[in-house]
């Protein structure tokens, strides 16, 4: 069952193809009135969601489910994957991206990861890969924000290493019986399905390699750590031990192609955190300009310090290429050979280190204030933003993807290179 009436074997060429990639909020570019009317809307619908349940998420540690339940019903996630299906899998990644930009401008990224692995994460690999009725189920009910979802790779014995997947499914005679443990399960104490990764073992042993992601629910989910966090309070991450009998279809995609649709709703949760890092840098240097031109030091603004204007000149500088940069890829995510796995690794990286950075120079910029949580809230997003360097993996795991694909220039090498 398709998402939308467009069927799932459409061609590529036909007109309602065609009609999906020229509706797509950046199909004429990132800017212009379009765009910004679509950013003030969602902004609003952001905010409205955000601001009754941000504190109290905070302080209990546990992701509202309200707040999906909320955007769903806005429609947004229906937006956000319109005319998408097996043909076009991509839905509206400009949407995606401002989504996750406006929620990061919020300040509340423990709330801003939590939407996007429902939001671009989940929905991502449901979108494209769940072909059977139930999956196809829950994908309709994760739409409207009644179901939430989540996605269980990394395990006790290594996050990045997903070859090393020890949670096995062993075949059944009417499905698969699912055993073992995730330690990172981030939405794990309020989701109603959990995509893990999982080794198959189809009645010869677990076979080395052969990978398939299954849809667990939550009841065959049990906490064995609630695990406590530097920062992201409102995101609750929890150890699960995993013990579950699923039917057939609740296998997505082929059996041995986990590792690849993993990746498929990895990819859009990289991108999305690289939105989400633009987000929250600009509110840092925002609050930051704010108070060096309001606090009053030395005879006048703070602002009037050359050394302090300059350094928040050159981190707004880095801010503005990284904005394009990540528009440039939401536009390049549907396009062959423009935007793929290395390119979203890349960018994903260096946003991730850049918010790291910028926070931690705007924190600096509000002297002692900074560091106090009762005064500002600068402290909080510091620590939240480290998060950004190893969810959705570390900096040293995708920094070898975009080392898998760099190609020498042998020719310039050859003419303009003599070592004697």
């Amino acid at each position: 069952m398709s998402v939308v009436d467009t069927p799932a074997d459409t061609p590529a060429d036909t007109p309602a193809d065609t009609s999906a990639r020229t509706s797509r909020l950046f199909a004429a570019g990132p800017f212009g009135e379009r765009v910004e009317e679509a950013r003030e809307r969602v902004a609003g619908l952001l905010r409205r969601a955000f601001e009754p349940v941000a504190q109290q998420a905070e302080t209990e540690g546990l992701f509202p489910r309200e707040l999906l339940a909320g955007l769903g019903a806005a429609g947004l996630f229906r937006e956000r994957w319109a005319r998408a299906d097996a043909a076009d899998p991509y839905g509206d990644p400009g949407l995606g991206v401002l989504i996750a930009e406006e929620s990061g401008r919020l300040g509340h990224a423990g709330l801003s990861v939590g939407l996007s692995l429902h939001c671009e994460t989940v929905l991502s690999v449901l979108t494209r890969y769940g072909d059977t009725p139930l999956l196809a189920e829950y994908r309709a009910r994760a739409l409207e924000g009644r179901l939430v979802g989540c996605l269980g790779a990394s395990e006790p014995t290594g996050g990045s290493d997903l070859n090393g997947v020890r949670t096995v499914a062993r075949r059944t005679a009417g499905g698969w019986h699912v055993t073992g443990e995730k330690k990172y399960l981030s939405l794990g104490l309020v989701c109603d399905i959990a995509l893990l990764l999982c080794r198959l073992d189809e009645g010869a042993g677990p076979v080395a390699g052969r990978l398939g992601l299954l849809a667990v629910p939550a009841s065959g989910l049990t906490p064995r750590k609630r695990l406590s966090k530097a920062g992201t309070a409102a995101l609750d991450t929890t150890w699960m031990v995993v013990d579950a009998e699923v039917p057939d279809e609740a296998l997505v995609g082929r059996p041995g192609s986990g590792l690849l649709v993993a990746t498929w709703g990895l990819n859009h949760e990289r991108l999305s955190i690289a939105a989400q890092a633009v987000g929250g840098a600009a509110r840092a240097i925002g609050l930051a300009t704010a108070h060096l031109q309001r606090r009053e030091q030395f005879g006048g603004p703070l602002m009037d310090q050359q050394a302090l204007r300059l350094r928040l000149a050159e981190l707004s500088s880095r801010l503005v290429a990284l904005r394009f940069a990540v528009y440039a890829a939401a536009q390049g995510v549907p396009v062959p050979g423009a935007c793929g796995t290395r390119e979203i690794a890349a960018l994903k990286t260096t946003a991730a280190r850049f918010v790291a950075e910028a926070t931690s120079e705007c924190m600096h910029l509000f002297g002692g204030a900074g560091y106090l949580e009762d005064e500002t809230p600068m402290s909080r997003m510091w620590r939240d933003s480290r998060l950004a360097r190893i969810g959705g993996g570390t900096d040293e795991m995708l920094w070898e993807l975009v080392a898998g694909g760099l190609v020498p220039d042998d020719a310039a090498y050859d003419e303009s290179v003599d070592l004697g």
